[in-house]
């Protein structure tokens, strides 16, 4: 074994705390009471409360500033029948905010419709340009159908260019959103309509003049309320509306009914929105989260349960970790990449077939964000390597003209952790550059872009997050200058680790799980508990997953006691050869069946002594090879007989052993052919973990599968081989691999091909797919997954045409 790189995370552990002894009696446990202790949780009635939400007490939705008010407008508009609009926000927070609340007002018998805007083309809050708005034909008639039901006042406002001062009489209800939109508000006014903002983003200097504002940061900042997103205040709007008696609604022959009558029906929207705004848990935020959390793990809504099933995940055992990891991120995926309106609509839906169709459609924008999040990447990697003294100011700041706006942030973050310095990455877009920054901790990127104010058209963000636009020419200079207002915050700056509590291999039972999950669910403001154990070995390793990406390893101590830890994405790593301390977690197994599972998931290590280091792996470019069929007979014949050689490719190659991801027996090789590009770079870290290989041979060739008919045909071709051969059993990484495509793409041409009736699923796993022939008209929608699919594809091809350009380097750097 060779010798990891020493962990370059500082280890810090909390001093010793003061533990109140009513408040270890009633824990009964030392551990606990010390957790509880350095999170600041220090009374027997503060922990009762923390831990079991029956024990909490909610502040009552009238604390928030304008709740009466609110109320009263949206009561009003409801006897009155007066059409109401929910402005959301194409976040995950604003499309859960937007669906509780058009949920909530259908059922309270609202004529209400929804919007979200796009974000490329409106971005945040309230938009008053009309000619920015870009949404389908679909969204647009129903958008001007509702505005049909309000009355058109005859005056010059009317011709105003903003769409929202073409129609007037009615309720605008914003969520997660409207805090800043002053100029809309007063066109909103002068149109003659009425406008509620519920917002939790910070205050400007001046608020807007609407007729409700309903924003948590106008609480004072100890208030259970402050921390809530925007999700959370557009539920306690809700729950305030429902302690209305229906008797009140009873005016002019209109009856106030309900078809759900409990406003916690809706807390499995306000835990998706929670943990995926990465909200601080505390007071009713966590509550609320607590709440939702046991809402959502009995959810009947379709949207969310064919959300869950294409997540691969148990509803009954769902976490705030697995809203973070699969659920968040495909709903974000939508709002970045496409129109969040369809969000809202799976999660309003009551037709399973229509949730099934946008759940796919999600999981298609989600590999698409995950390419073009590769490619930004990597081509970031590529002028760092073009230009090293770029690497050198305080803040990486880079500018490419064909970065997708809507995934830079995540490539921002991605450069962030790599590096442990801010990151701004900015794309040309309408003659300006565009684009986002993300700071590391102790680095207040919004604070140090402010100095630069002069050099830029507009800003906005908070310590840890920030957008801005600049005239190009001013580039290089805003560069200098924001590294200079970093100086003193990089140069303190060190990633570091908590440690919440030092204990042994035996100490890491069940026992131990079932008290740490009393803390749960962990998140901001409530990190996961961190452990170390100290004087540690390997013993032995196991790789597992479909692409052997993971390890398990055997940890021993000097006392013969032994542990296997979880390292994700670590087959490519190498292990430490020496006495180490090991950082980890230990959580619940809800991957197994058994009910007590537990594992111990690998966080970092310490090296007590440094042995030898890894030997670099070798790469040789075969790129420039022009005649790619002559490459193989001439560069790369002599690979063909050798049995430590695999090669990765969709063309038809004699004689060569392919590698399956799925097939454990051919998984290694000490010799990796890259025939095709990989279709994106978690793929590549696939192939890489799974052959292990000393030397790769990259040639990079186009793909004829990369075009719908082709991919299609040879799907096809796969399925009634299938059909024939295996009763209709379909190996999901295997077909992927024969492809050389993604999965989902695989799992997406399939969802297809049953939508337009040609087959039948008998079973549906993330691995293993039977299916029947079938012989049914498609249904109408089936042209969505089509287009969802074209652009997977395309997204496909042009990633592999930026990897026969991209440097070496950039791309061994990025997996």
């Amino acid at each position: 074994m060779v010798a990891a790189v020493s962990s370059s995370v500082n280890w810090t552990f909390p001093p010793e705390p003061k533990i109140p002894p009513d408040l270890l009696n009633w824990a009964e446990d030392d551990l606990l009471a010390r957790l509880l202790t350095q999170r600041g949780i220090t009374t027997v009635q503060t922990a009762r409360a923390f831990i079991n939400p029956d024990d909490y007490e909610p502040a009552p939705p009238s604390d928030l500033p304008d709740m009466a008010r609110a109320v009263e407008l949206i009561r009003n508009a409801i006897r009155q029948q007066t059409p109401v609009c929910v402005w959301g926000d194409f976040d995950v927070d604003g499309q859960t905010s937007t669906a509780l609340l058009y949920s909530a007002l259908q059922s309270l018998g609202a004529s209400v419709c929804y919007y979200v805007p796009h974000r490329l083309t409106e971005g945040h809050g309230v938009s008053v340009n009309s000619e920015k708005r870009r949404v389908n034909n679909e969204k647009r008639t129903a958008f001007d159908e509702w505005w049909a039901k309000v009355s058109v006042q005859q005056s010059a406002v009317i011709r105003h260019s903003s769409f929202v001062a073409r129609r007037s009489s009615g309720l605008f209800l914003t969520c997660d959103t409207g805090i800043e939109a002053r100029e809309a508000v007063d066109l909103i006014h002068r149109a003659g309509a009425q406008i509620i903002i519920t917002d939790h983003h910070d205050l400007p200097e001046t608020l807007p003049p609407a007729d409700a504002i309903i924003n948590p940061k106008r609480l004072p900042p100890e208030h259970p309320l402050r921390e809530l997103p925007g999700v959370g205040v557009a539920y306690k709007l809700v729950e305030k509306l429902f302690q209305v008696s229906s008797s009140e609604f009873r005016v002019s022959g209109f009856e106030f009914q309900t078809r759900n009558p409990k406003p916690e029906t809706l807390l499995d929207l306000v835990a998706l929105g929670i943990v995926a705004d990465v909200a601080v848990q505390t007071g009713d935020t966590r509550y609320l989260l607590q709440r939702g959390l046991e809402t959502l793990r009995r959810t009947e809504r379709p949207g969310l349960l064919a959300l869950i099933e294409m997540a691969n995940l148990k509803r009954e055992q769902l976490t705030a970790e697995h809203i973070g990891f699969w659920l968040g991120p495909r709903l974000n995926a939508l709002g970045r990449l496409g129109d969040a309106n369809q969000g809202v609509e799976l999660l309003t839906t009551e037709d399973k077939g229509r949730a099934r169709i946008l759940a796919a459609q999600l999981d298609a924008l989600n590999e698409r964000r995950k390419l073009l999040v590769d490619r930004a990447v990597v081509q970031a990697l590529s002028q760092l390597a073009d230009t090293p003294s770029l690497a050198e100011y305080n803040a990486i700041v880079l500018a490419a003209n064909n970065w997708h706006p809507g995934v830079i942030g995540i490539a921002c973050s991605r450069l962030a952790e790599q590096f442990n310095r801010p990151v701004i990455l900015l794309t040309l877009r309408d003659g300006l550059l565009r684009g986002s920054a993300r700071s590391i901790a102790g680095c207040d990127i919004h604070q140090a872009i402010k100095t630069q104010a002069r050099l830029l058209e507009s800003f906005g963000g908070h310590p840890m997050a920030a957008g801005l636009a600049m005239q190009f020419r001013h580039l290089s200079e805003f560069r200098q200058g924001v590294s200079a207002a970093l100086a003193a915050c990089v140069s303190r700056a060190k990633a570091s680790l908590t440690i919440d509590a030092l204990v042994s291999l035996p100490e890491l039972s069940l026992d131990l799980l079932n008290t740490l999950q009393k803390l749960a669910p962990f998140g901001s403001g409530n990190p996961p508990v961190t452990l170390a154990v100290k004087g540690l070995r390997v013993q032995r390793e196991a790789l597992f997953g479909r692409a052997r990406a993971h390890r398990k390893v055997t940890v021993g101590d000097q006392s013969g006691n032994s542990a296997q830890v979880i390292w994700w994405n670590s087959s490519d790593l190498p292990l430490p050869g020496g006495e180490f301390d090991l950082a980890l977690r230990i959580s619940k197994d809800t991957w197994r069946r058994a009910q007590d599972a537990r594992q111990l998931l690998w966080v970092d290590i310490r090296e007590v002594e440094a042995t030898e280091k890894a030997a670099p792996r070798q790469v040789i470019d075969l790129r420039g090879q022009s005649d790619t069929s002559a490459a193989l007979s001439e560069s790369l014949q002599f690979l063909v007989d050798d049995p430590a050689a695999l090669f990765w490719a969709s063309d038809a190659l004699p004689g060569v052993k392919r590698l399956s991801l799925n097939d454990p027996d051919l998984a290694r090789g000490e010799k990796l052919v890259l025939w095709q590009a990989p279709p994106g770079g978690d793929i590549l870290r696939q192939i890489i973990s799974a052959a292990q290989p000393q030397s790769i041979y990259l040639v990079a060739r186009p793909s004829r599968l990369d075009t719908l008919p082709a991919f299609m045909e040879h799907l096809m071709g796969a399925v009634k081989y299938a059909l024939n051969r295996y009763g209709g059993r379909l190996q999901i990484a295997a077909i992927a691999a024969a492809m050389a495509h993604r999965e989902g793409t695989v799992r997406l041409g399939l969802d297809w091909l049953v939508n337009r009736g040609k087959l039948r699923v008998i079973v549906k796993t993330e691995e293993v797919w039977v299916v029947r022939a079938d012989n049914r008209p498609p249904r109408s929608d089936s042209d969505e997954l089509q287009t969802a699919l074209l652009e997977l594809l395309r997204e496909t091809a042009a990633y592999r045409a930026f990897i026969r350009s991209a440097r070496v380097e950039a791309l061994l750097n990025s997996e």
